[in-house]
């Protein structure tokens, strides 16, 4: 063997060698993917998940304002309930109109900007309700309502496969649902609680005239609260987010890709359009 092939071959090892130290140095041991997972945890599911209650009362509380004064004050009775219905209504059609744009262009802002600008939204929307004065209004504050959750609920779960693998993301939207379940719980024991309060002069059958206006702002106001702390504190990105350090980045962004096709950063792919276009 000439000089030049011994050399040849010695680079090949060379190259081979390193090769292999850096795909080892890549593949975390299961102990260094559970202290991610928990730490992972501790930050995204709390947040994530109070987001949701909310969201569920936001959308949800209609109906106990209901009992409360509100068709008798926006609506003027509404003896039939149709009117009712299209406010129930209002806030659906923009949520499914808007779910699958929403999901496909959160893909090109950061995660925290995003799911905290929904929540700053629908808080908003929802606190606003308390001010409505007419059947109008009513419609336009729900449609506003549909709109920004549709940029919450469907983002969840895209976002949620920034950092869990499939056998992990059952266990963790379990979790994300159930909330649905304690904010039915809760919705109704603040109602309860409202009424009995009492805002505003006393009407016959109803109670405090404000009644349904404090309950709008009491569960409106902790979503936009949260949602500015959403800004600051959910992790973004496995490959941006300041939360992870340099070792605990490289092993989400190896399991983020596992499993699965690669993902290819903030932008949006050509085949994530065709549901738009079809």
């Amino acid at each position: 063997m000439s000089d030049e092939e011994k050399h040849a071959s010695f680079d090949e090892k060379q190259a081979q060698f390193t090769n292999d130290a850096h795909v080892s140095k890549l593949t975390a041991t299961p102990e260094e993917e559970k202290r991610l997972v928990r730490k992972l945890d501790r930050r995204i599911l709390p947040i994530t998940c109070l987001l949701y209650l909310f969201a569920y009362l936001d959308r949800t509380n209609l109906g106990n304002a209901r009992l409360q004064g509100l068709v008798q004050e926006n609506l003027h009775g509404d003896p039939t309930g149709v009117l009712f219905d299209w406010v129930n209504s209002a806030f659906f059609f923009s949520y499914i109109i808007c779910q699958v744009p929403a999901t496909v262009v959160s893909k090109l802002f950061p995660p925290s900007y995003w799911v905290a600008g929904a929540a700053i939204g629908w808080g908003i929307c929802s606190t606003l309700m308390a001010t409505t004065f007419n059947f109008g209004s009513l419609i336009a504050a729900r449609v506003g309502l549909g709109v920004f959750e549709a940029g919450f609920g469907p983002a969840i779960p895209l976002y949620f496969s920034f950092f869990y693998t499939r056998a992990e993301m059952g266990l963790r939207m379990a979790y994300w649902f159930g909330f649905a379940a304690v904010a039915g719980a809760f919705g109704g024991l603040i109602a309860f609680g409202v009424q009995n309060v009492g805002y505003g002069p006393y009407l016959t059958g109803i109670g405090g005239e404000w009644d349904w206006k404090v309950l709008f702002l009491i569960e409106g106001i902790p979503a936009i609260l949260l949602g500015v702390l959403t800004c600051f504190a959910l992790p973004n990105r496995p490959e941006s987010t300041r939360y992870l350090n340099a070792r605990e980045r490289e092993i989400a962004l190896e399991r983020m890709n596992r499993g699965t096709s690669s993902d290819v950063g903030a932008v949006i792919n050509k085949g994530e359009l065709l549901p738009l276009s079809s």
